[in-house]
Order: C-alpha cells, then structure tokens, then sequence
C-alpha cells in the first residue's frame, strides 16, 4: 500500500509504502501516512523483541477529567488558581500562568477534581501541546481545566509516571496516537493505557527515576544561573544604549 505524504515544489508526490499486515496488528486500524513513518516502525519492533508492560495496568480507575472554569475577571483575583496547558511547561507548573475560579465554585466541584499532592497533571489536546506531563506538589487548592486530565496511578511512583510520560518513549507514542484535525489533535485515556515501556524491576526503576530527577535538578540550577547572566548581559546592553544616547545630547 502506497499513501501520498508530501510534495515537493515540482509537485512531484513523495511516496510510503505500509504493510497492510502491520496495520492490522494495530488496534486502531490506522493507515494514515504517519503511521508509516519509520521512528513508530522502529519503536514498534523494538517493543516486540522485549518484555514492556501497559500504562493501563496501573489504573483500575479512569483518569480525571477537568472542566470548563467559570474565571474571575480580575487583575487582581482573590480565589483558587486553575492549572490549564499553559501553565504546564517543561515538567513544571508555572503559577504566574493560572487563571483563577471563586473559592465557591471551587467548594462545589467534585473532591476527585481537587489537587492533592502526588497527582500527575497530564495535557491531551492542543496539537503541539500534547503529552506534558508534571507531578503536583503544591500547598493551597488548585484544580485543572478541561484540557488537563489527572492521572493517579496505583503500584507505579507518580514521579516515575511522569518521567515516563515525559521520556523520549513516551513522547514518541503521543505523537504516534494524536487524532483530528491540525491544531485540534488529541489523544484519548484509551491511547494512553495502550502505550507501552520497556519492563523494569520496581526497585530498579526507581533508582532510575531518582537518577534522573538528581540529574535534573542540577540541570535546572545551572539554566538559572544561565538566565540570570543573560538577564544581566540585556542590562548592561541598555545601560550602554542609555549611555551613549546621553552623551549626544
């Protein structure tokens, strides 16, 4: 089976070929031409030849979906912040970024829908910003709206879901599963109980993950420090543009 892909400029169509013997192996019966391209083929036959265990394994219950909020218009808001795909960036939540609901509204939602430390926060739609993921530890009442789900896994660390989620496996099956159409993708908590990872001993994969965050952190300390130079240098750069604006006058 041939599916067009692309073109180039003259026109000329570029061309995949896919084996209808692999597309029935999947369970959604997919033939679009990204399903053909060879990073999924790869990563598919890699999985094949080890033991991997499915994400769905992990919940016997369904995810948390969030809402629609009903935001505070004000500057200066006095309620609870809703955390939303914006303020998820980069493995963290960015609360300058949250809008906020009243305390009222906030009282009335379901207690599953209230944040509790050890949650992880999860973006399903929005095209590119499919598949973050961050662990929830913040004090204070936070929810998320409707295009962030909450997953609380059982027998699996929420830290190492999380790193998972966010690994280069991971983001490799959300872009293998989004749907819809350009800007209005999404994946489904069916998509997401499919995705598969490399079978590791429990102890063992968490000394993995606590490398990681280690190894993080350190990361995350030096792009500080990196900022400040920059935000710096900008400063200095005015100063001089200031200076010599000055000395013309």
């Amino acid at each position: 089976m041939a599916v067009n892909t692309s073109w180039k400029r003259d026109k000329t169509p570029v061309v995949r070929a896919g084996s209808l013997k692999l597309l029935a192996q999947s369970y959604t019966l997919r033939c679009d031409a990204k399903q053909a391209e060879k990073c999924f083929h790869d990563f598919n036959r890699a999985m094949s030849r080890i033991d991997v265990v499915q994400l769905g394994s992990f919940f016997p219950r369904p995810f948390v979906k969030g809402y629609q909020p009903r935001y505070l218009e004000t500057l200066d808001p006095n309620g609870v912040p809703v955390v939303s795909t914006l303020a998820i960036q980069r493995l963290r939540i960015n609360t300058e970024a949250c809008r906020y609901i009243s305390q009222e509204d906030f009282d009335a939602l379901p207690e599953d829908r209230k944040l509790k430390n050890g949650d992880v926060l999860l973006t399903m739609d929005g095209g590119t910003s499919i598949g973050k993921p961050v662990y929830f530890d913040l004090e204070d009442d936070y929810t998320v709206d409707s295009h962030v789900s909450i997953l609380r896994p059982e027998g699996m660390a929420p830290l190492a879901l999380v790193y998972l989620l966010g690994s280069p496996f991971g983001q490799l099956q959300f872009q293998q599963a989004e749907s819809g159409a350009s800007g209005q993708t999404a994946v489904t908590e069916e998509d997401i109980r499919r995705f598969v990872f490399p079978k590791a001993d429990a102890d063992r994969l968490t000394r993995l993950v606590s490398d990681l965050h280690t190894e993080r952190m350190s990361i995350q300390s030096d792009s500080a420090k990196l900022d400040r130079r920059e935000e710096e240098a900008w400063r200095k750069f005015n100063e001089a543009l200031l200076d010599e604006a000055e000395r013309t006058v």
